[in-house]
């Protein structure tokens, strides 16, 4: 016999598979030294300006509360969480633009 899940049952399931993947987003940049390329998310610019402060980084692009940056020594994942970044994941380098820093339109 084939009982029918209610709604509650199928929402778990999506949140469950969302929350294991934000985790391995977020722990990938901490577990892995060879990731260099950062976005930051903080909760207020203030926090952001802290979290650089207190790494061996790089800006590469970004404003506020959002920043792409670029670690120069490893470890700096770690000081950035340390220092006030609240999300720290891997990129490729470029940016909300989708270009890489210093590139403009041909």
């Amino acid at each position: 016999m084939i009982t029918e899940q209610g709604g509650a049952g199928w929402l778990s399931a999506a949140f469950l598979a969302l929350a294991g993947w934000w985790s391995l987003l977020v722990a990938w940049p901490i577990l892995d030294d060879r990731v260099r390329n950062v976005t930051v998310i903080a909760l207020s610019e203030a926090h952001l300006i802290r979290a650089i402060g207190g790494a061996d980084v790089a800006l590469l692009e970004g404003s506020g509360r959002i920043m792409v940056l670029a670690g120069r020594s490893a470890g700096f994942v770690r000081r950035l969480y340390a220092s006030g970044g609240v999300i720290v994941l891997a990129t490729d380098g470029r940016g909300c633009t989708g270009t890489a820093p210093g590139s403009g339109p041909p």
